[in-house]
């Protein structure tokens, strides 16, 4: 994938490193609210931390499958154009999240926007490229 995909590429490293900093506020909030491994249940400021970890996992599944059928379909810099959105909005989200459950769906719509728009592009080129072998 790096080297037909290099900028499609660097957007799953961006998101992988976005996905590692939450990791990394999980393990500081289970710390701050004294909150031990395995359990998953605390303070609110402690949930929210690990919601904004958890539904980032979530949206992965859908987000890497869906850049790389994009990218294989339609380019490498249209994917990565349209993918760099993710972790932008993976940002916007945690850190509207960590405020307050209210502030969370710009964020949130702006990642999932972009998995859309990635896996219908994925499934339009599936069709492209089926009407052609017909």
């Amino acid at each position: 994938m790096l080297a037909a995909y290099p900028l499609s590429s660097l957007v799953v490293v961006i998101s992988l490193f976005v996905y590692i900093w939450m990791s990394f506020k999980v393990g500081a909030a289970r710390a701050k609210y004294d909150v031990h491994a395995p359990v998953v249940d605390g303070a609110p400021e402690f949930l929210r931390v690990y919601r904004v970890h958890i539904n980032t996992l979530e949206q992965l599944v859908i987000f890497f499958p869906a850049l790389i059928m994009f990218a294989a379909g339609w380019g490498d810099l249209p994917a990565a154009i349209v993918g760099i959105f993710w972790p932008v909005g993976r940002v916007l989200y945690a850190l509207g999240y960590f405020k307050s459950p209210d502030k969370r769906g710009p964020g949130f719509g702006i990642s999932f926007l972009s998995s859309m728009i990635l896996l219908l592009g994925a499934l339009v080129a599936v069709a492209r490229i089926l009407t052609e072998q017909l």
